[in-house]
């Protein structure tokens, strides 16, 4: 791992940039101090899946594929930052504008698709006749499930915009199934295919080297393509057939890397446990998904465990690729140390408060954690934009 290309830190800071958006709905929300309409929370949602995950991660695959000297690998960041960017403004323009009209959102989900799709197949240009490795053949997955979600969503927002796609009474399978496209699918693949990559003093197994990696990551590729379809079909032994993957995928990742989980290895730079805490988070994900899974199986309403969903995502978005995200940045960077054991500490305390808030439905805990999660990402943000990049970055 040699410093980071240039694409990479633009797209490092417009992803800041367009976090800032969820941080501060998010605050305002968590901590009751506004109630924010429908648009502006899905917003909030898309600012962070896409703006701030999305973008870190097309920055991290550049990055993991070696940038430096690949085609396309100048225009390719700078196009998904203006197709992004759109396609958050085309949620918040209904509020903004007070308007019910809603075609800006297939327009701008078009656009994010397109530069999906160019992520993917840049990706798979990049290995042309070369040998894959297994945080590289995580990464690939990753993005082939995003393509699958976006096409999902561009058809949701079409549906939305009285464009059916499908019958009225089908219409609720679509808005299901493409959150879970991106949730179950694709930023958990994303998530493993980082901390195979960032993991420090730990070589990267190439396929034939690690069976236990491939096997882990076609598990929960798989599990996530049932889940979805299941949904998409309304057909619960589709996507019941998911859970035992999920749980054996999460099995091998704590078995793979067991070594690295021992209390010895957490100390030294903060970059030990910006990667380490993130495979933790990805065994709560996986449980909480087999937990609503089996409720939803039991047929109990999913409105009763909105709040252990809400849970599962802040936990993936933040613990899991939150972490992640500022690891990759505290590589490409020279930022303090003291600076980023700030930012971690804040961040992870600030999730687990507001998740047991979350989870108990106590609105005194999710104020209290909701601003220090908040001050720590923001503070995280202000770090990460202020620090000179590294010219040689560390190798994991």
């Amino acid at each position: 791992m040699g410093a980071a290309p240039p694409g990479v830190r633009i797209l490092f800071r417009a992803a800041m940039v367009i976090f800032v958006v969820t941080v501060v709905i998010g605050v305002l929300n968590g901590t009751d101090v506004w109630d924010p309409p429908r648009n502006t929370l899905l917003t909030h949602v898309h600012a962070g899946t896409l703006g701030w995950i999305t973008l870190a991660v097309f920055a991290g695959a550049i990055w993991m594929f070696g940038g430096d000297g690949k085609a396309d690998a100048g225009r390719l960041p700078l196009f998904s930052i203006v197709a992004i960017s759109l396609y958050v403004f085309a949620f918040w323009s209904g509020d903004l504008f007070d308007t019910t009209e809603s075609i800006q959102r297939p327009v701008g989900g078009t656009l994010a698709f397109v530069a999906m799709v160019w992520m993917f197949v840049w990706v798979l240009r990049a290995k042309r006749g070369e040998k894959w490795n297994v945080a590289e053949f995580g990464m690939g997955l990753s993005l082939a499930f995003l393509v699958f979600g976006a096409i999902l969503g561009v058809l949701l927002g079409l549906q939305l915009a009285d464009v059916e796609i499908v019958a009225p009474e089908n219409a609720q399978r679509l808005g299901d199934s493409h959150p879970g496209a991106m949730v179950a699918g694709y930023v958990v693949l994303a998530g493993l295919a980082l901390i195979e990559w960032l993991m420090p003093d730990r070589r990267v197994p190439s396929l034939r080297e690690s069976k236990s990696g491939v096997a882990q990551m076609l598990l929960l590729f798989v599990a996530g393509i049932l889940l979805v379809v299941g949904f998409l079909l309304d057909q619960e032994a589709i996507y019941s057939l998911g859970v035992p993957l999920q749980i054996v995928g999460a099995v091998i990742l704590i078995v793979r890397f067991r070594k690295q989980l021992a209390p010895s290895q957490w100390g030294g730079p903060v970059i030990n446990r910006f990667v380490r805490t993130p495979i933790l988070g990805l065994v709560v994900v996986v449980a909480l998904i087999a937990y609503l899974i089996s409720q939803i199986m039991g047929g109990a309403d999913f409105e009763e465990f909105l709040p252990i969903a809400l849970t599962m995502d802040h936990v993936n978005f933040l613990i899991v690729m939150s972490n992640l995200i500022f690891g990759m940045m505290a590589i490409a960077t020279r930022a303090s140390e003291t600076a980023g054991r700030i930012v971690y500490w804040g961040l992870n305390i600030g999730v687990v408060g507001f998740a047991v808030g979350l989870i108990t439905e106590d609105t005194t805990l999710k104020r209290i954690f909701t601003p220090i999660l908040g001050l720590a990402l923001l503070y995280g943000i202000w770090v990460y934009w202020t620090a000179k990049p590294s010219e040689q970055a560390a190798t994991p």
